[in-house]
């Protein structure tokens, strides 16, 4: 397997991380300042469509969500219904992505580490503004209690049985459990033997997501309901489909294992997923964004290299972080003053890009790029005895 990984590393777009060679992975290891949170070179064309799901989300949230939940003085004129395509997009990338990551570190505490300097410092800046925002109307109709706050600090609030403070951070909770997931996977060889370690929580999801959905009017009210509904979430069974075809995607990417077998998992995956979702999702729309994925990942799609949505999607965190609350907030405000409910969205679209844009540039990427820092110098403390030793020896 690891032959076959490193093999993979050479025909997928060769040195995706600056601090790659081509001299074999554990003679790299043992030369090598252990700076392993460089960023990596990214395939443009798989951050466009991050930036694609993003755009579908914003639109989402500022014309379909709003308008169900607060609704427009006057009629917008049309919605963008679309929004759940949008986050089995993020979670297909998620599954490519994040395996390729943690592959390729080979070293789980440094996939960890770099998770979690990309997203916990940006994350409790915007919990914290989000007290202020959720005072403002449409929003103050229940104020945040100190306990759903606490809980909204661990990042995975409905663990504990409290809600977001910004509705759309589920995404984010769910994003937290797959790395558990994944890395667990990694840590007991199951990524190795991947049919064996997906297919199980497959076969998981396919009996114990309808049993749980079918048993809650009748057992709801049980300590097993309960527990079993805990191993649900906590595995991520809901969403492990998504995520296996990602990471279906990249074996097929990298060359690893037999291609039929990893075309037939990506079909068994996505027909799980689509038994287990009550009909939320189109099979075809699945189809669609699995072929994008895919020729994105091979970049035969040259127009999502263009600057636009390299930018965005460069900025996509922010903007996920920050549309929300604060969007709504603003598009009452513009539509109490009176503003057309299309003026109204033009104005916070903008607000919200150029926002995501400053955070981006004058906050997140500094902090990143300091933690990232800090984090190398620690590592190679910690690691120089063991290496001293290993000369010695």
């Amino acid at each position: 397997m690891a032959r076959a990984v490193r093999k993979g590393r050479d025909v997928s777009l060769a040195g995706f991380s600056p601090a790659d060679s081509d001299q074999d992975t554990r003679e790299a290891d043992a030369v090598e300042t252990p700076s392993t949170l460089k960023p990596h070179r990214r395939i443009l064309e798989l951050d466009a469509l991050r930036a694609m799901a993003a755009i579908n989300l914003v639109l989402f949230h500022f014309t379909h969500v709003y308008a169900v939940k607060f609704g427009f003085s006057s009629p917008l004129g049309g919605e963008w219904p679309y929004g759940a395509y949008g986050v089995e997009l993020f979670f297909i990338l998620s599954g490519f992505v994040n395996s390729m990551s943690l592959m390729r570190r080979g070293k789980p505490v440094d996939f960890v580490a770099a998770r979690l300097i990309r997203i916990v410092p940006l994350f409790l800046m915007v919990i914290f503004a989000n007290l202020w925002i959720v005072t403002f109307a449409p929003l103050n109709g229940q104020p945040v209690s100190t306990q759903q706050f606490l809980a909204n600090l661990t990042l995975m609030p409905r663990v504990f049985g409290y809600e977001c403070i910004d509705p759309v951070m589920w995404t984010l909770q769910v994003e937290m459990m797959f790395y558990f997931v994944l890395v667990t996977l990694f840590c007991k060889g199951y990524l190795q033997r991947y049919f064996v370690g997906w297919g199980s929580l497959l076969a998981a999801s396919l009996v114990l997501c309808p049993a749980l959905d079918a048993a809650q009017a009748s057992y709801g009210h049980t300590s097993l309901f309960a527990a079993l509904s805990a191993v649900r979430h906590l595995l991520v069974l809901d969403f492990v489909p998504l995520f296996a075809i990602g990471f279906l995607l990249y074996m097929i990417k990298t060359g690893v294992g037999p291609k039929w077998k990893n075309l037939l998992g990506i079909v068994v995956a996505a027909g799980v997923f689509h038994s287990i979702d009550h009909g939320k999702h189109n099979p075809a729309a699945t189809a669609l964004i699995i072929g994008l994925v895919t020729m994105a990942a091979y970049g035969k799609i040259p127009v999502l290299r263009l600057k636009p949505f390299v930018t965005i999607s460069a900025i996509s965190y922010a903007l996920y972080l920050c549309h929300n609350n604060l969007g709504c907030v603003l598009l009452n405000t513009f539509d109490q003053a009176g503003l057309p409910p299309l003026a109204c969205l033009a104005i916070v679209i903008v607000f919200s890009f150029a926002l995501a844009l400053v955070i981006t540039n004058r906050i997140e990427q500094p902090i990143t790029k300091a933690l990232r820092r800090l984090y190398a110098k620690v590592s190679e403390r910690t690691r120089r005895p063991s290496v001293a030793e290993a000369v010695a020896g």
